[in-house]
């Protein structure tokens, strides 16, 4: 079966992301340059530039699934009306997918808050500790100590054997998983599964 061009675009632009996530992880987004990207894949910057304008760009293009995956999840528990452990555990579960992306870029001070902010990327964050806050100060804390207790958990998991030990790699494991979210629903003043 014959390619069309625009497959090959997408082919293009999928090896792009991968390779340039594989390096933001490895070494951070402020050590790594355009040039090392395009040395990666094999490609000239022309080439790199004709598929994304900037490190910037790719950066956006990189998060986009997470923050995707973030809306779904707040569409979800505004759905439901109510937080419920199936819906934390859903969360917790995005971020451990993604989690030595996210590891490497919140640890990343060139990766400010203002860079992600231009795309609309902080929107999921903001409606999400929203959705945890109830009406009252007490609540708000809660909610924003419940959504702080998952990151925490999955940006720096303790190590454990796994598919990939190395510290960007690391995962975790289905116990933990099941104490993050018992122990979120527990700050939330909410029964745990």
């Amino acid at each position: 079966m014959a390619r069309t061009v625009g497959s090959d675009a997408e082919d293009t632009r999928r090896r792009i992301l991968g390779e340039t996530t594989a390096l933001f992880i490895e070494r951070g987004y402020a050590s790594t340059s355009i040039r090392d990207i395009s040395e990666r894949l094999g490609m000239t910057k022309g080439a790199l530039y004709y598929h994304f304008t900037s490190k910037e760009e790719l950066l956006h293009a990189i998060v986009a699934p997470l923050l995707s995956g973030l809306r779904a999840f707040v569409g979800d528990v505004r759905d439901a009306g109510t937080v419920r452990p199936e819906l934390v555990r859903e969360l917790v579960d995005l971020l451990d997918a993604n989690a030595p992306l996210v590891r490497s870029l919140s640890s990343d001070p060139a990766v400010s808050r203002s860079k992600l902010e231009g795309r609309g990327a902080g929107a999921p964050f903001a409606e999400l500790a929203q959705l945890l806050s109830g009406t009252d100060d007490g609540d708000a804390l809660r909610g924003r100590c419940a959504v702080g207790l998952i990151f925490a958990s999955v940006i720096g998991p303790p190590p454990h054997k796994g598919l990939d030990d190395s510290p960007a790699g690391r995962r975790l494991t289905e116990p933990e998983k099941r104490f993050v979210t018992a122990a979120a629903m527990a700050v939330l003043a909410m029964p745990a599964p």
